[in-house]
């Protein structure tokens, strides 16, 4: 079955878009239908177009898997970095879920056979860490209404995901552990059809009535679970709040990130006292219109709005790209391109790359991609941080 969505092309000047009706297939979009070239092409007329159209494709139900929708299909990060370093199953293959899970999920009246999203464990010291931003800080829901008392402060939890190009590129070097990036001899090079997504949630637990209300507000609902600092296992419900969606379509990888409109009604930032958690790097001009027109197009997903797209890293705009969900507190100096441009591990060492350029303690991020020479005696892990999650084979 070849599905197609409607698109609008044109060139985005400064406060505007000509737009020319057309369509854009979501069939092979994960391979660009086999045709990376003529996708860049259309991507060059208006990025923040293509990456709406990347959104709508990940969000309509996967043909294999009705029940899912085509992100949902990507391999969870935590089962490509296994905790023992051991190979991870195939691609299709998924691990079975914990039988606490499946046991609180039968006695709360959900689906036990159903996806669940893990959204990471919280004992002290776990390499699958949900909330811990790349600042070392969380990002806390609101202590106010309309967050129910029994949720608030309640920490926003991430997940990362891969698509089946980057896991077997992963899978045939063999760098799903620290034993494989230690016996690295040259860069990496992902395929250009290589994907990862990183998501934020709201966990919602049991709580139908906040459930209801997120719904209404166009949050994408989940099962979900996560380990608590105890150990123990806490089954319930999320909201999807945020995502990153990247791929390989340029040498500089293409970085778009998606969150949704309420966000501020529910997270807040450290400040005393808290203040809504907004976006202050977006969405860009270029952004607002195309996001208009696929947010009318699109009820289910009119709730969500593109902040901002970088590709390039010679072009100037954007360059702070942030997901207020993800990059919360450090978004004056957050651009997805610059950070992960760093992406590399000293074999030598056996240490990755120091992204933090302030070495006294603060906090400060590349925001422009620094020189090769700041690389001596590294290899290149080809933008891909999710590898820092990979282990010591036990």
């Amino acid at each position: 079955m070849r599905r197609t969505i409607p698109i609008v092309l044109g060139m985005l000047g400064c406060l505007a878009q000509a737009q020319a009706a057309s369509t854009f297939e979501c069939n092979d979009f994960l391979k660009f239908a086999g045709d990376r070239d003529g996708t860049f092409k259309t991507f060059q007329q208006s990025p923040d177009t293509m990456a709406w159209n990347w959104f709508v494709c990940l969000n309509q139900q996967a043909t294999q898997q009705g029940s899912l929708r085509v992100w949902e299909t990507f391999k969870p990060a935590d089962q490509v970095y296994l905790v023992n370093g051991a190979q991870p199953l195939p691609y299709s293959s998924r691990e079975n879920l914990p039988s606490q899970v499946t046991q609180k999920a039968q006695e709360q009246g959900m689906d036990p056979k159903g996806l669940f999203q893990f959204l990471g464990n919280d004992t002290p010291g776990s390499p699958q860490n949900g909330i811990q931003q790349v600042d070392g800080l969380a990002l806390k829901m609101s202590p106010n209404p309309p967050v129910p008392p029994s949720n608030k402060e309640q920490l926003v939890r991430f997940h990362l995901m891969m698509g089946e190009d980057t896991f077997n590129y992963i899978l045939d070097k063999a760098i799903y552990n620290r034993n494989g990036l230690a016996g690295l001899t040259d860069n990496l090079d992902f395929p250009a059809t290589a994907w990862e997504l990183k998501t934020s949630w709201f966990w919602i637990g049991t709580n139908k009535d906040f459930m209801s209300l997120l719904a209404k507000d166009g949050y994408y609902i989940s099962q979900a679970y996560y380990v608590d600092s105890t150990g123990n296992y806490q089954v319930g419900y999320a909201a999807l709040s945020g995502m990153h969606v990247i791929n390989k379509l340029t040498t500089d990888w293409v970085w778009t990130t998606f969150e949704n409109r309420n966000n501020p009604k529910y997270t807040v930032t450290n400040a005393s006292p808290p203040q809504p958690m907004t976006n202050t790097t977006g969405p860009t001009e270029a952004a607002k219109p195309v996001n208009s027109t696929y947010q009318q197009q699109y009820p289910e997903l009119a709730q969500y709005e593109l902040i901002g797209v970088q590709y390039d890293r010679h072009q100037a705009e954007p360059k702070l790209l942030a997901n207020s969900q993800l990059e919360s507190a450090f978004q004056g100096s957050s651009s997805c391109l610059a950070c992960h441009n760093t992406a590399a591990y000293s074999t030598k060492n056996n240490t990755f790359f120091p992204f933090n350029l302030d070495h006294q303690g603060g906090i400060l991020y590349p925001t422009t991609v620094l020189p090769d020479s700041d690389f001596v005696g590294y290899q290149r892990l080809d933008y891909v941080w999710s590898l820092k999650r990979a282990q010591w084979k036990r």
